[in-house]
């Protein structure tokens, strides 16, 4: 930056003035974010400074000179000072340069007599300038962090907007605003890699600041800070991918579901930091999309030069090192999380729609008429102690008391629904949120839902609450549990909860009676629930064709202490439908009998477990059932006259084919007899190999698992946005055929009632009501049940890995915690995955795991039970040795259940 003094005075006073200088940027929001995401190319926009502050000592100046006010010009012009004072438009960051270089600049450009046009450096100039200023701004937190943990004064600085008056540094720092969303597990880590922006490194040999100043333009100093930030976000980019395996190919198929439909990937080259600019849009917002084209390069080209400049080992785990250093990421950061692209946090504009639909008291189904009052039935909701998003609730009502004898008596079985729709109806914002996730992703440390938290309460079943919801009744014949077709009752609805039970409190009541008694209903529905099952056995069902399914961990990751980070980490083993006479039976004294089945870790039956599952899978079956029974008239049509609309239902129907049996029966013998010699879990393990893929078809058909003729799933909406899709497709449905009998009577559409909540636009509706023209009318808003599939696909590696990791620091905090002595585990031998190699399938009774294990004696007979001792462990990479141990020897932890917190 440069100074001209008019009044000629000598140079070292000139370069001796203590200038402070302050850059404001304009109002607008959309100009600042224009302008502060142009990524690392050139700005078109020239200066957007608007003001600059200059404090020159008086006693330098002189008194005449103390008088003279600054005249601003228009944005990117250089202001002046009276007639002769010329300023450069400031820069905006921190640079690299020294300061005597900068003396030297300012001396240079006196002599020419103060030139005020803006230098431009090259892009590799730019390139070099961003890696040196990023470096030592890790530099310094680095010697910051280090000074805090040996207890010295010079801590890392968590001052935030507002706190400091060096203004340059509030500039760096907005341009770092918001730029590091998702590429983070925190918002603690988050806002650090902000503030390394707001607090410039301190000289080596100075204890003051360094001055914020180069001999380079205000442009040149903005693109430089971009620079710096486009680097750090590559250096997470890289950081992220520790632990990855396989071939870059199969790398970048983990990555496809990110890619969209315009963003001009064949344009942007890999590794080419002059093409970093297409990461931001056109309008220059920086935005989610943004993010999740930058994790779907994975460029990590400036990443690998930033760990070269601080001479730091290039590789991903260096790179994941470094971030760990600096305090962004936390050790036991989620990478895989990060890779996927899944949203980790709601933005403003996310929660800000939410706070409007708190308060959105239209209802268009209650206007239309068509929400029934269901107050009056008594509704049990059954869940985990720990469950927000409480999305279905049952009830039984008695249609006919059969004048007291039971057997005659007739019952109604309701599900009823969460109605998210009401709040999250098409074309919403909310709607968009959801769309961005797909589905609710259930991590051992956290919980990412699909709507803002704050909308949970509000769309759940809330025990005492009026509630909106989409109920569906249902009789049932007695024998066996099956459908009457035309008993279906489906309809928006309000209901009440009377009860918030948990499994354990369900089935407590049941086992003490209070289902049978009081609770009658409780009963009741543990009856019609058996025979469901039965009856889906008996058209061979996965709980007939595998009763003892292979239990898995549920490991839950709780921190103990925010300040560290620490976290406490607990397994619970379970199986995926632990109830009814299908439920594996523990017993602890199996002795040595490999013909007993034995699992002392395994949950108990669960009764109430058995009810839940059965009511979701019946309102599953019956919406299938109900929708072949509906008139669809696919084109409009008029009836004495009047307007009647087209109403479509289509449903995305679940089908499975049955296996193939008849093609592979020495296979089914092998599959038979070891169900037939109780090796239950071998058994479950063989058997998967018959089960087809499940298919989703606008079509019905079969479900081979479920042993159902058709099924659709919509029992989960507020964690599910397929569930949710279906419930606006039944809605729109069921609105149409309301507004077709308004049309049909001569009576008008409510005023309430928009395009989107029919999917037909209003004006063509009402015209063809007037004109009686027969032009076709036309649908908006189709809906497409495919999307957000490509995020959900992604959740389910996720959730996998993430268990995996947490699973594996369990185990490796036992093997620390027992130090030389052995840790080993009791297993089971499911089955020979490669004979040649004598690799076998293992199941681990303690850690509810499959696992893949070399014999080290010869061939195995499956159902053998093994001790095997941990060799190593790495949860990073999501590597697990065992080898054979003696029983009698080094430590079992059988009866241990939670690792220690580290």
């Amino acid at each position: 930056m440069l100074v001209c003094c008019p009044y000629q005075l000598p140079l070292a006073a000139t370069v001796s003035f203590a200038i402070v200088l302050c850059l404001a940027f304009r109002n607008d929001r959309h100009h600042r974010h224009h302008h502060l995401a142009q990524g690392f190319s050139y700005s078109p926009h020239g200066h957007r400074s608007s003001a600059i502050i200059c404090t020159i000592p008086s006693s330098i100046i002189g008194a005449h000179n103390r008088n003279k006010k600054c005249t601003y010009d228009a944005p990117g012009k250089i202001p002046t000072i009276g007639a002769g004072w010329a300023l450069r438009p400031p820069p905006s960051s921190s640079s690299p340069r020294a300061l005597a270089a900068t003396t030297e600049s300012n001396a240079s450009e006196a002599k020419d007599g103060g030139k005020d046009e803006p230098s431009s450096l090259s892009e590799q100039e730019i390139m070099d300038e961003s890696m040196e200023y990023l470096a030592r701004l890790i530099t310094h937190r680095l010697q910051a962090s280090n000074n805090a943990r040996v207890g010295t004064d010079d801590a890392p600085s968590e001052c935030r907007d507002g706190e400091r008056t060096d203004n340059t540094s509030q500039v760096t720092h907005e341009l770092a605003e918001g730029r590091f969303v998702d590429l983070v597990t925190t918002h603690r880590g988050e806002r650090m890699l902000e503030d390394l922006f707001l607090s410039p490194p301190r000289d080596d040999n100075d204890d003051e600041q360094l001055a914020i100043i180069t001999k380079s333009s205000h442009d040149d100093n903005i693109r430089i800070v971009r620079g710096a930030i486009t680097a750090l976000q590559s250096l997470l980019i890289y950081g992220m991918q520790v632990g990855v395996k396989g071939s870059e190919e199969s790398q970048a198929k983990m990555v496809r579901h990110l890619f969209r439909v315009g963003d001009n990937d064949a344009n942007a080259k890999a590794n080419d930091p002059a093409s970093l600019a297409v990461m931001a849009p056109p309008s220059g917002d920086w935005t989610p999309d943004c993010v999740r084209r930058l994790k779907y390069r994975q460029d990590t080209t400036l990443g690998k030069l930033v760990l070269a400049k601080l001479v730091r080992k290039r590789t991903a785990q260096g790179a994941f090192d470094l971030l760990v250093e600096m305090g962004a990421w936390d050790r036991h950061e989620d990478t895989a999380l990060l890779r996927s692209g899944f949203p980790i946090r709601f933005l403003g504009g996310e929660l800000d729609a939410a706070a409007r639909a708190e308060t959105d008291a239209r209802d268009v189904d209650d206007v239309l008429g068509i929400r029934r009052d269901l107050r009056r039935l008594k509704i049990y909701t059954i869940d985990g102690a720990s469950t927000l998003d409480i999305d279905d609730g049952i009830s039984v009502q008695v249609l006919d008391d059969g004048d007291g004898n039971d057997d005659a008596r007739r019952y109604r079985y309701w599900v009823h629904i969460a109605d998210v729709d009401r709040w999250a109806g098409r074309g919403s914002e909310l709607l968009e949120a959801a769309e961005r996730r797909g589905t609710s992703l259930y991590l051992p440390t956290m919980t990412l839902p699909m709507f803002p938290p704050s909308m949970e309460s509000i769309m759940s079943l809330e025990s005492r609450e009026d509630r909106c919801a989409l109920s569906l009744g249902v009789e049932l014949d007695p024998a066996d549990g099956s459908i009457i077709p035309s008993s279906i009752i489906l309809t928006p609805s309000l209901v009440n909860v009377d009860y918030r039970l948990t499994y354990e409190q369900a089935d407590e009541m049941l086992e003490y009676g209070l289902g049978y008694a009081e609770e009658w209903e409780m009963g009741a529905l543990l009856d019609v629930a058996t025979k469901r099952r039965a009856r889906r056995a008996g058209r061979g069902s996965t709980e007939a064709m595998v009763p003892f399914p292979i239990p898995r961990a549920i490991v839950t990751a709780t921190t103990v202490d925010e300040g560290t980070g620490q976290r406490e980490v607990s397994l619970k083993i379970e199986t995926t439908h632990n109830s009814g006479a299908n439920a594996t039976m523990a017993s602890v004294a199996g002795g040595d009998d490999e013909d007993d089945h034995y699992d002392p870790f395994c949950s108990p039956v669960s009764s109430s477990n058995l009810i839940v599952t059965e009511m979701m899978i019946l309102a599953g079956e019956a919406i299938g059932t109900w929708q072949k029974l509906q008139p669809m008239p696919k084109e409009r049509s008029t009836e004495d006259g009047r307007l009647q609309l087209p109403n479509v239902l289509e449903f995305p129907f679940r089908r499975q084919p049955a296996p193939d049996f008849k093609s592979r029966q020495s296979e089914v013998r092998q599959m038979d007899l070891l169900l037939e010699t109780n090796r239950r879990y071998p058994h479950a393990w063989y058997a998967r190999r018959f089960f087809n893929k499940v298919t989703v078809s606008e079509e019905p058909g079969p479900h081979f698992g479920m042993g159902l003729d058709s099924y659709v799933q919509w029992t989960s909406p507020i964690r599910r946005l397929t569930d949710l899709q279906v419930h606006s497709a039944l809605k729109r449905y069921l609105r149409r055929k309301r507004v077709n009998e308004l049309l049909r009577d001569g009576s008008p559409i409510p005023s309430e009632v928009s395009s989107m909540d029919l999917g037909y636009k209003m004006s063509e509706i009402q015209q063809q009501q007037t004109t009686k023209n027969d032009n076709i009318i036309r649908a908006i808003d189709p809906i497409d049940y495919t999307s957000g599939l490509g995020m959900i696909f992604a959740g389910r590696p996720v959730q996998s890995s993430s268990t995996n990791y947490w699973l594996f620091e369990h185990i490796r905090r036992l093997v620390k915690e027992n130090g030389e002595d052995e840790v080993m585990f009791e297993s089971i031998v499911l089955g020979c995955v490669n004979p040649d190699r004598l690799q076998y399938a293992v199941y681990v009774y303690e850690l509810g795991l499959e696992h893949r294990y070399l014999s080290e004696s010869g061939e195995l007979g499956v159902g053998k039970r093994l001790w095997l001792k941990v060799v190593f462990v790495n949860p990073r990479t999501e590597l697990l040795t065992f080898s054979l141990a003696s029983r009698s020897g080094g430590i079992h932890n059988a009866r241990q259940s939670m690792a220690p917190a580290a």
